[in-house]
């Protein structure tokens, strides 16, 4: 038998037999209409594409650098003015005198606050330090803006004692009931 050299899709023999080229190009056109060529064109273009069949990949593995976590933390951002969560207090109002902690002016710490700074009129407010932590700078409707300083042995809870520095406006301002309040940061 003759040998058979494959070039291409089309096989062709080294040595004469035009019918074993005829048979092998009949094989070759079915080959190619089972394969779901239309042409052989289309098969020459097939057999000219590398398929590939699987990739084998591989990873070259550097040293792991150390990386430190911070946790950052994200500051909300504030809400309008209706958004805001109003809770309702119990109002009074404080002196820096005898009256209200005790102390008379030229005493040690006289006007000085739980948070170390000094009462200030229309700053200072004292609260439960469960319900406001020091430095939280809330709203108080028909007040205004102030900044809890200071804590009181009689104010727990929803209690807040203004501090206003007449002895006279303190004692006006009363006792207010379900005033609404809310954070402001």
């Amino acid at each position: 038998m003759a040998s058979l050299e494959i070039v291409g899709l089309y096989y062709n023999q080294n040595q004469e037999g035009d019918t074993l080229e005829v048979l092998l190009s009949l094989l070759l056109a079915l080959s190619i209409g089972q394969a779901g060529f239309e042409s052989a064109n289309q098969a020459r273009e097939a057999k000219n594409t590398t398929k590939i069949e699987s990739v084998k990949v591989e990873k070259s593995v550097e040293p792991k650098k150390e990386v430190k976590q911070v946790k950052a933390s994200e500051k909300k951002p504030s809400k309008t003015n209706k958004e805001q969560k109003w809770m309702y207090f119990e109002i009074t109002a404080y002196t820096n005198g005898k009256e209200s902690t005790g102390k008379v002016k030229g005493d040690k710490d006289y006007g000085k606050t739980a948070s170390g700074a000094y009462t200030k009129e229309g700053v200072t407010v004292s609260a439960d330090p469960k319900v406001f932590p020091m430095g939280t700078k809330i709203y108080i409707e028909g007040v205004g803006e102030r900044i809890v300083q200071d804590t009181g042995g009689a104010i727990k809870g929803n209690k807040l004692d203004l501090f206003i520095e007449d002895l006279d406006e303190a004692l006006e301002f009363g006792r207010k009931k379900n005033v609404r309040v809310r954070i402001i940061d």
